[in-house]
């Protein structure tokens, strides 16, 4: 039994937790908008790179294949990363990921009423017991950090992303079927109609600039934006890809929502101390992303 797709999204997840561990630090610097075209333009030219170097022609001969990807991108890139940095802002890290780890649920959802597709009670009990373990793991202690309006409109950027991002995921899906063609082909086309579409609204907002995303001005330590672009969106978006298309995209969805996991191991290899709820939902989680690798 084949486990490409499964294991590409969890070298997906570390990809995401390290980029993320960067991202929150940029996030009072650029606005939601302004980082979003920031990381688009540059992880574009970076896959246009590879490309090149690469001679790859093989693009997508479908016109549904394209329209599919570039649904995808401005569903999943521009509205849902949009959604997800305003959160990230408004509510921190915690409370964000706690949020997002509904993404797998959405995409269950989404696929059965849209598309009727159904998954084995293995992949269901796997899925709910990793959303599970991401929430208990991931909720936060601090309740009075954060004032009403903020938190409400958090929650719903939150909520958003959430909803965006599975929705893209099962997009992406939809394209994989119409032939053969290049994952970096496919990448670049779902990130480039994304950023294009914000790119454009930010033209038309008077409170963001297009200068300031495509120069970064103002944005201090530029080096470790560019590695958290490489990790995150450059290699990010090409291995989602590939995962989608050898999984269904609830499983992967479910092994993207681990990154913050790995995040809090990665705190806690630093001296950083873990409570209680983040063990039993680590142990949960875990269970969940085992329950997936083994035999159906």
């Amino acid at each position: 039994m084949s486990l490409l797709g499964e294991s590409v999204a969890l070298i997906a997840a570390f990809s995401w937790a390290f980029s993320t561990y960067l991202y929150k630090q940029f996030s009072h610097q650029l606005s939601a908008f302004e980082l979003n075209v920031s990381k688009g333009v540059l992880a574009s030219l970076l896959m246009l790179s590879v490309i090149l170097v690469t001679q790859d022609m093989a693009l997508p001969s479908q016109p549904q294949t394209w329209l599919w990807l570039i649904f995808s991108g401005v569903i999943g890139i521009a509205v849902g990363d949009s959604a997800y940095f305003a959160a990230l802002k408004l509510l921190g890290p915690a409370r964000t990921l706690v949020v997002e780890s509904l993404a797998p649920m959405f995409v269950v959802l989404i696929n059965y009423v849209f598309f009727s597709v159904n998954l084995s009670v293995q992949s269901y009990l796997a899925i709910t017991l990793t959303t599970l373990g991401v929430v208990i793991a991931l909720y936060p202690d601090d309740k009075h950090d954060v004032m009403p309006k903020s938190y409400l409109m958090g929650i719903t950027f939150a909520l958003t992303a959430a909803f965006c991002q599975a929705l893209g995921m099962v997009l992406t899906k939809q394209a994989v079927s119409y032939g053969e063609y290049s994952t970096w082909w496919a990448a670049l086309i779902r990130l480039l109609s994304g950023t294009v579409v914000i790119g454009m609204l930010i033209a038309l907002l008077r409170h963001h600039s297009l200068l300031n995303a495509l120069s970064l001005r103002g944005v201090s330590n530029k080096i470790w934006l560019v590695v958290a672009i490489f990790f995150g969106t450059f290699l990010g978006v090409w291995l989602q890809f590939i995962a989608v298309k050898f999984t269904d995209p609830a499983i992967a969805q479910t092994l993207f929502a681990t990154s913050p996991l790995i995040v809090m191991t990665i705190a806690f290899c630093q001296g950083n101390r873990l409570t209680r709820s983040m063990v039993i939902g680590g142990l949960l989680a875990f269970s969940g992303v085992v329950l997936i690798f083994m035999p159906h």
